[in-house]
């Protein structure tokens, strides 16, 4: 329920080279590390070529809705506009004369239409730079894997506790208690940066302080020194959140788009030159941090927000949202962290390396794309006022979510025990069980996120706050009762608390309306687990055949992948056909291939409408 986007775990552990052979592996290894980097950056430039293509006919868009823009804040009248002490400043801290602003302040609701035509095209935007992210964030994995050891990755789980705290409590209370509101002037903006800076500073300051109370007798010296390096985080953090929380608010997703690839292209990029010239782990720690430099600079260059300054009423209103929405996000950073910390403090950090491995391949990895659909999805529902509006919106991000990311669930639970080893090595073979395991978790955390996205769009955060608190203790004492049988029985934990707290979350978005949480959640969970059925009993049976035949991994994987797609779609389309027309409608919707493809795009969407009947 959190919008955090974790940080792919491009790091790892000391900062001094090491002698250790797995760590710094040279000859023919380094070489295959290299050459797998080079083919990961190669490919994003393909995709990123591909998507110039997309950027040029998505102008026009682009600038009608620009042009829908001024025309509500000329609507609006200055009064709605001003801020500032003159009361002639931009709501967004622009000039008004700049064509490129969008009114912050404007408080006219859009129609359903518009936000869903406004959904598609953050969607879209999405689409066309999510595969460039994720195709250098593997490249990188897959290098990164055979640079640094299991043990590294476990001292690096616990430093990233910094970053967690650092973006979800800055970004998740007060950027969006900037987006959620109807209107946000000057005096917002203003308010809003100043908050930001004092808290990022508090929190690098306690970030120190707890590396050298905590960390170092809970963890060791080596852990706690990645601590210390990771905590101007919390600072970069603070300079971020307005300049994204006005591009949010503007709706300007296309921004986003490029601003989540740049800092993905930095950050890969320190991290594998430093990593391969021997700064180990400080030199992925310090990748971390210039993705965010250049994240932040991107960010003010796009939205330059005003001088910082406090105004006693901003402050008032964006604390009595923020607040509970802050100290919520803290309570889910630790429902995210507290099995690394628990793992970390009992069995050292080789164990937690691998569960750290396992959680972000079963959860994180996944949840990137209901994190991307969260961003979208927030400012949208936010300015829906019609529950059966937002109703609809909701179950429609829900089904789309589930029966893109089901599946892969799925096919990673089946192919796990050859993905693993494949993709990272035979020394992360531990985490091919947990990884199973923890599917189950990923599925459950998809969905919460989505409801938690509709409780913040509300305005609930007392309820926000209390569910995830409560989740955050029943998760740290169950994995706390079971750490000592290992890592399986940590993963057998999470997936339940997870799945349990599934039905909580519908409970709570239903509360006060005549609708059933578990009828619902079947109505909208249904199409696609009936389908990734289907897919399993193609799937599994095919997985041991082809295990008793020692079929290579690469092409064990293409055939299972083919497999399953057929049997997936197939189920679909036969138990489920009004939700196959209607996802093939927002595909149209999302991608218009019609008019980009010309007379072969109608005559493919014709095709694809005959199909559907």
């Amino acid at each position: 329920m959190s919008e955090r986007v974790p940080p792919d775990p491009a790091a790892g552990a000391e900062g001094a080279p090491r002698p250790s052979p797995d760590a710094q592996p040279a000859g023919a290894g380094a070489s295959a590390a290299v050459e797998g980097a080079r083919m990961a950056v190669e490919g994003a430039r393909v995709a990123v070529e591909g998507a110039r293509a997309a950027v040029d006919s998505a102008k026009l868009a682009i600038e009608a809705a620009r042009s829908s823009a001024e025309e509500a804040e000329s609507a609006a009248g200055p009064g709605d506009a001003a801020g500032g002490e003159n009361g002639t400043g931009a709501a967004d801290g622009t000039s008004e004369a700049d064509p490129q602003s969008a009114p912050a302040a404007a408080t006219d609701a859009p129609s359903g239409e518009e936000l869903r035509e406004a959904a598609a095209h953050g969607v879209r935007w999405s689409l066309i730079s999510r595969p460039a992210v994720e195709l250098i964030q593997l490249g990188s994995i897959v290098v990164l894997t055979r640079l640094i050891a299991p043990a590294e990755f476990g001292r690096f789980a616990i430093a990233v506790i910094a970053q967690e705290v650092a973006y979800g409590t800055i970004a998740g209370g007060l950027s969006n208690a900037l987006v959620q509101r109807r209107a946000a002037n000057r005096e917002h903006l203003q308010t809003g940066l100043a908050l930001a800076l004092m808290i990022g500073v508090a929190m690098t300051l306690l970030t120190l302080l707890l590396a050298t109370v905590v960390a170092v007798p809970v963890f060791g010296e080596q852990t706690a020194h990645l601590v210390r390096l990771m905590a101007p985080l919390c600072l970069i953090a603070g300079f971020t959140a307005v300049p994204m929380a006005t591009l949010r608010r503007r709706m300007q997703f296309r921004r986003v788009s490029e601003m989540e690839l740049a800092g993905t292209v930095g950050r890969v990029t320190v991290c594998i030159a430093l990593a391969l010239a021997g700064l180990g782990g400080e030199a992925l720690v310090l990748g971390v941090l210039a993705g965010a430099v250049l994240t932040a600079g991107i960010a003010w260059a796009s939205a330059p927000p005003p001088a910082p300054r406090l105004h006693r009423r901003a402050a008032r209103e964006l604390i009595d949202y923020g607040l509970p929405v802050s100290l919520s996000a803290i309570g889910w950073l630790g429902l995210r962290n507290v099995d690394y910390a628990i793992v970390g403090a009992r069995l050292g950090p080789e164990a937690t390396g691998l569960y750290y491995r396992a959680y972000t391949v079963a959860v994180e990895y996944e949840n990137k794309i209901s994190v991307v659909m969260s961003q979208v999805g927030f400012p949208v529902l936010a300015r829906t006022r019609d529950h059966d509006e937002l109703t609809r919106l909701h179950r429609q991000m829900v089904r789309t979510l589930t029966i893109v990311v089901f599946p892969l669930l799925v096919l990673l639970a089946i192919g796990a025990p050859v993905l693993i080893p494949f993709l990272f090595g035979s020394r992360w073979g531990g985490a091919v069980t947990p990884v199973q395991i923890l599917t189950v978790g990923g599925a459950a955390t998809l969905v919460i996120d989505a409801a938690g996205t509709v409780l913040m769009s509300k305005g609930r955060t007392r309820a926000l706050l209390g569910y995830g608190t409560g989740q955050f203790i029943v998760y740290g004492l169950a994995v706390l009762a079971v750490v000592h049988w290992g890592i399986v029985a940590v993963a057998i934990a999470a997936a339940a608390v997870h799945t349990a707290f599934l039905f909580v979350a519908y409970g709570l978005i239903l509360h006060g309306t005549p609708e059933r949480p578990l009828r619902r959640l079947w109505e909208d969970l249904s199409p696609a687990l009936v389908s990734c059925a289907g897919m399993a009993a193609v799937t599994l049976p095919l997985s041991i055949a082809m295990t008793a035949l020692g079929i290579r991994p690469l092409l064990w994987l293409s055939l299972l992948g083919l497999a399953g797609a057929c049997g997936y779609a197939a189920t679909l389309r036969i138990f489920f056909l009004t939700t196959w027309r209607s996802q093939l409608a927002v595909v149209r919707r999302i991608l218009p291939l019609e008019r980009r493809l010309g007379s072969f795009g109608r005559r493919a969407a014709a095709l694809a409408a005959r199909s559907s009947a």
